[in-house]
């Protein structure tokens, strides 16, 4: 089975993307390959996983509900925000978060309260929160709509689903924390290199995933954040693969179905 771990980056370099492909048989991953890629890349790499893929993806599927009604009144489900998405540039979506945030602030999503590091995707403060989220968006309506699943959101019933993979909102941070890894200051700091050499050395017993040529991309790992991160989602991607129960899933029959427009972080929090 293929799976992949993507970190995900809105920058207008579009060059800070960072995607770690590998196999995965029982529970063991093999890494293809960690790079950088564009975001278009991206989209063609995740279009071409074989039958039974899953992927891992950083970045917000989508955004609250008061302000997804502010954006798009009557938006029943995610793929209606997609659409809108596709439709604007960053300056324009930049201009209504603006707008929005001034009268209304910042709120999170239900899914981000259960994760206190999470930020709101309109965060003013991180400027890569907005542009991570709104070009993921700009990502997912055509994958999805060209028959990849997206949890929660149910498949298309005319799109055959054979052959596409499973992308999963995730978020390396939230799955450090569940494994008791650290998952804070392992990107900046001066004791980064310490925390990333920490998580690169018990990943694989805090999982229960083997990964057996991680050596080969240690160094990557420890150089790159963005690596790591990448390296991390694609364990997040092998445990779903492996057993979806691990995670905490919403109830789409209960309190939690508005997860089909805000879209869910999924972490294997159960581990």
């Amino acid at each position: 089975m293929k799976v992949a771990g993507v970190d995900f980056s809105g920058a207008k370099t579009d060059d800070r993307t960072w995607v770690a492909m590998g196999t995965l048989e029982g529970e063991v991953l093999t890494l293809d390959d960690c790079r950088p890629v564009v975001r278009a890349e991206l989209s063609q790499l995740l279009l071409a996983m074989p039958m039974g893929s899953v992927a891992a993806l950083d970045f917000p599927f989508s955004v609250p509900e008061i302000f997804a009604q502010f954006w798009v009144p009557g938006a029943a489900a995610m793929p209606d925000l997609w659409d809108h998405a596709s439709a604007m540039d960053l300056a324009q979506f930049l201009e209504l978060r603006d707008r929005f945030v001034a009268d209304q602030g910042e709120p999170k999503r239900l899914c981000d309260l259960r994760f206190p590091e999470c930020y709101s995707c309109l965060h003013k403060t991180n400027p890569n929160m907005v542009p991570m989220t709104f070009y993921g968006m700009r990502l997912l309506g055509p994958l999805w709509r060209s028959g990849c699943s997206v949890p929660p959101l149910e498949d298309i019933a005319e799109v055959p689903k054979d052959g596409k993979a499973s992308l999963l909102e995730a978020m390396p941070g939230a799955a450090l924390k569940a494994m008791k890894l650290p998952h804070k200051g392992y990107k900046n700091g001066t004791n980064a290199l310490n925390l990333r050499r920490k998580i690169l050395d018990e990943l694989e017993v805090s999982s229960g995933v083997t990964i057996s040529n991680l050596s080969r991309f240690q160094a990557q790992c420890l150089e790159s954040h963005d690596a790591l991160d990448s390296v991390v989602a694609s364990v997040i991607a092998s445990l779903w693969a492996n057993d979806p129960s691990l995670f905490w899933c919403p109830d789409l029959a209960g309190p939690e179905a508005i997860a089909s427009l805000e879209g869910w972080l999924y972490a294997p929090v159960f581990i």
